[in-house]
């Protein structure tokens, strides 16, 4: 009898074809995971900023702001509120020493966020978070949600209370109140 070298054809086939089936079923699975990641990530990123610039806020004595920019990488970055993408198309963390209520000439640049990738949108009614040398926020609370509409299970809400406090929200269905 002849020893065997190998698979036959009939074995590959049949390898191959439980191995796609596999992979097929894991797909949609394994993108969810990315997905997930991807807007954890942007929420990290966000806070670690908010939290930057409200400890900056109570080092410095003044007033520091965080604002949406639609080019942050710009070589004068400023604030705006014109990009589709909201908060996931960068922000500015500045030292307001002008105010004017806008980065402008005599405030301080601190940080740079380039744009999120991987995140489709980020939306809020503000456009920006300002925190006074006490630490609080200088207006009315506010949350930023991170994810596209359509991915309701992978969204995030990070509020931010008067107080200055920043946080995720469990759910999107919580009030920021709470």
């Amino acid at each position: 009898m002849k020893k065997s070298l190998g698979f036959t054809l009939v074995e590959l086939l049949v390898t191959l074809s439980i191995l796609a089936t596999l992979v097929t079923l894991a797909a949609p699975s394994v993108a969810g995971l990315v997905q997930s990641g991807n807007v954890a990530s942007a929420v990290n990123t966000f806070l670690a900023d908010l939290r930057f610039a409200r400890a900056e806020a109570i080092r410095r004595g003044s007033a520091v702001v965080i604002c949406r920019s639609d080019d942050p990488e710009a070589a004068s970055p400023t604030c705006s509120n014109t990009s589709a993408r909201g908060w996931a198309a960068g922000w500015i963390v500045y030292e307001e020493r002008n105010g004017t209520g806008g980065m402008g000439s005599g405030d301080r640049l601190l940080r740079i966020q380039a744009p999120l990738n991987g995140v489709d949108g980020a939306t809020s009614t503000k456009n920006d978070f300002t925190f006074t040398p006490l630490g609080r926020s200088q207006s009315a609370s506010g949350n930023v949600v991170f994810g596209a509409e359509m991915l309701e299970q992978r969204r995030r809400k990070v509020c931010i209370a008067f107080t200055g406090r920043a946080r995720v929200a469990s759910d999107l269905s919580n009030s920021c109140d709470a």
